[in-house]
């Protein structure tokens, strides 16, 4: 198999033409090193027979990255459901729940993403991409709602959507979206809530932080996380417990709103906290 390496020049000019015609080499050449392209790359390259689960067991290997994982038992052996998760690193979270639910679902797990995580070619199989930058394409719509109507294939969502933030005082979620819900009524699929333990370098909670006080609309954050994947998760070992299945028709009740019930279920969420 050919590996697909990342070129952050190529993916800047495929996405944005008009804005990457005016930006000197330079700055590419720096953005290249500020996302880790040479390492990131090192990885794709050794794991260049790899694909989906093999290819996140791979990246964790590689990364020497270990898990502690309590409630396993709470996970039914029969069903459909959408995991959910608070959303502390961005993209090594995902990978991680690939890791490890890939093993229980293999070739039955996917995970809803930014779709610019597309471009690490050997994760394509296990993604669902949503365009959180534009317009969503019909064919990644029509794909994320053929694997919700699928008798045997597991979900798994960060219904913040955004990568958790210096928010209170403290490293959380923003408010998560409402379509978590509609999505769990309308496939008819259980809830099971899981809390990741883990976070990204003070650098990224500071960059995050200050491209707010600015009012910057640029996602910076998102840049930086292959640089928290391969620099900040290395040696690291994460907590993630799993929860109780919640049943959808719990979300029925019309005393909530969808929105109320979103953040009623990451309230949920965040009482698994060790």
């Amino acid at each position: 198999m050919e590996p697909k390496y990342i070129d952050i020049e190529a993916v800047v000019r495929s996405k944005f033409p008009k804005q990457a015609a005016k930006v000197p080499g330079f700055i590419f050449k720096f953005a290249a090193w500020l996302i880790c392209q040479r390492q990131m790359n090192d990885i794709i390259r050794e794991l260049r027979d790899c694909e989906g689960e093999q290819f996140a067991e791979g990246m964790c290997r590689i990364l020497n990255v270990s898990y502690n994982i309590q409630g396993e038992d709470n996970i039914p052996a029969d069903g459909r459901f959408i995991f959910v998760s608070n959303h502390p690193l961005g993209a090594f979270d995902g990978i991680s729940y690939i890791n490890v639910f890939g093993k229980k679902y293999p070739g039955k797990f996917r995970v809803i993403v930014n779709d610019l995580l597309m471009y690490i070619h050997g994760l394509r199989p296990v993604f669902l991409p949503v365009n959180t930058l534009g317009r969503q394409k019909r064919e990644d719509m029509e794909a994320i709602q053929q694997a919700y109507d699928s008798p045997d294939i597991q979900l798994m969502s960060f219904p913040a959507g955004f990568c958790s933030r210096f928010i209170g005082g403290r490293i959380q979620d923003v408010e998560w979206k409402k379509s978590v819900i509609t999505q769990a009524i309308e496939s008819k699929r259980d809830i099971i809530p899981m809390y990741f333990s883990g976070r990204n370098s003070i650098t990224f909670y500071g960059v995050e932080w200050l491209r707010r006080v600015f009012g910057m609309k640029f996602n910076i954050g998102l840049v930086l996380l292959p640089w928290q994947m391969v620099k900040t998760a290395r040696n690291k070992t994460f907590g993630i417990t799993i929860g109780k299945p919640i049943p959808w028709q719990t979300f029925t009740d019309k005393q909530k709103s969808a929105t109320e019930w979103a953040q009623w279920l990451r309230d949920e969420c965040y009482k698994m906290k060790n």
